[in-house]
């Protein structure tokens, strides 16, 4: 029998409370996001604080868990993403989300972020990568291609049929751009050194908004607007703080 049964998402959090019923005080459950769920259901549940759920078992995070943090990066090093740097010029990295619950991205609004972000590329002379996520519409790829295609030595879109680079890719990225609506690598590419700017699709409100205002209070983040310049980045320690959170709950 397991001390500790960690889950996340909402499926997940049904067998997590079905265990812990079975097994009963043999087992500590440990659930990440809000499980929609009964909380007493749970030992401990680990949720982002912008959802603004707060309860006696519930640890609040900064944002979401990350996989990684800036030391970790050094595990991912690969030659072949190594050898794009050989032009010398900075990378920027973009990375691309698109349809989520909240809204869907247009055309224009496609339109107008590769605008942006390739005047930025070279008022920099820097390398723009794109790497679309699997929420980004063939349709918007191809709008992206069309434009960059007269830029091709500056810029590349990375194809959904190549092998991922991610999270390998930020080893050699100068400036990550990331769009608004993508929380979870928001929250990943916060906890690194590179400077990090957000690109909004749509004007965010509720506790997105709250999310994002508050890491650039902090001086994690910068709005992008147009232009991508270094700055004393802040950088989040999610991670590392919601650890030591669990260790004293637990008693550890």
């Amino acid at each position: 029998t397991p001390s500790y049964i960690i889950t996340t998402g909402k499926r997940m959090a049904g067998v997590s409370m079905a265990l812990k019923l079975i097994l009963k005080d043999k087992v500590k459950t440990i659930h990440i996001q809000n499980p929609k769920l009964p909380y007493e259901y749970f030992d401990l549940l680990l949720i982002p604080e912008h959802d603004n759920i707060t309860a006696k078992n519930v640890i609040t995070t900064k944002g979401a868990l990350s996989f990684f943090n800036t030391n970790d990066l050094k595990n991912f090093e690969d030659k072949k993403i190594k050898n794009i740097k050989k032009n010398k010029k900075s990378i920027i990295l973009l990375m691309l989300g698109g349809n989520n619950k909240r809204y869907k991205p247009t055309n224009s609004d496609y339109y107008y972020l590769s605008m942006n972000i390739m005047e930025a590329t070279k008022n920099i002379k820097g390398h723009l990568i794109i790497l679309p996520s699997r929420r980004t519409p063939l349709k918007s790829i191809k709008i992206l291609n069309s434009i960059f295609l007269k830029n091709s030595e500056d810029c590349q879109i990375v194809n959904s049929s190549e092998k991922n680079p991610y999270p390998n890719i930020l080893t050699i990225a100068d400036y990550i751009v990331v769009t608004s609506d993508s929380v979870n690598m928001i929250s990943e590419t916060a906890t690194l050194t590179t400077p990090l700017f957000i690109s909004h699709f749509s004007k965010e409100n509720g506790k997105i908004y709250s999310f994002l205002n508050n890491l650039e209070e902090l001086g994690v983040l910068k709005t992008f607007k147009g232009k991508l310049f270094l700055y004393n980045k802040n950088k989040l320690n999610t991670n590392e703080e919601t650890l030591l959170k669990i260790n004293k709950f637990f008693g550890l």
